[in-house]
């Protein structure tokens, strides 16, 4: 596999990965300032409660495909997740795009991004904000070793 090739991969990686953690941002900031629990075996919608089947969470497309409103009960969906879930997308492809020679950085700035803005947005929370960092910082370091095994490959097999 060629460089370009490989970087083009991880770029998508990034982009994909971002999608991920902006609806896990969203979902993790609304049940932080709900005082709902973090960790679930399901998503429900915030106006009916209704149960989501996994195709109804996927990041960005579902907001798309259900035109911006909940399959069972109509309400609208804000427009804050589909913005929240693009926009940690192309920040982390951008990201990616300056760094992609230098994965500690791009990697570092990924995590502190998230970091800063689930503060920001649910700082009087702590207890729960704690949590929510913990579980940001999980997907993080899950993300991390594989990007940096896979760097670590192409860098062995161009020499």
């Amino acid at each position: 596999m060629s460089a370009t090739t490989f970087y083009s991969i991880l770029f998508m990686g990034s982009i994909f990965f971002g999608l991920i953690i902006g609806a896990s941002l969203g979902t993790t900031e609304h049940r932080i300032r709900n005082d709902l629990p973090l960790i679930t075996t399901d998503c429900s919608c915030p106006s009916c409660g209704h149960s989501l089947p996994f195709y109804h969470q996927l990041p960005l497309a579902s907001f798309l495909f259900l035109g911006g409103k909940c399959h069972f009960c109509h309400e609208r969906i804000s427009f804050r997740y589909p913005i929240l879930e693009g926009g940690t997308a192309l920040f982390y492809g951008i990201i990616f795009l300056l760094f992609q020679h230098t994965p500690p950085i791009y990697l570092l700035l990924w995590y502190i991004s998230v970091s800063v803005l689930l503060f920001a947005r649910c700082r009087r929370h702590y207890r729960s904000l704690g949590k929510g960092l913990c579980i940001m910082a999980f997907y993080h370091v899950i993300i991390s070793v594989l990007y940096l095994v896979l760097y670590q490959a192409v860098l062995i097999s161009s020499v």
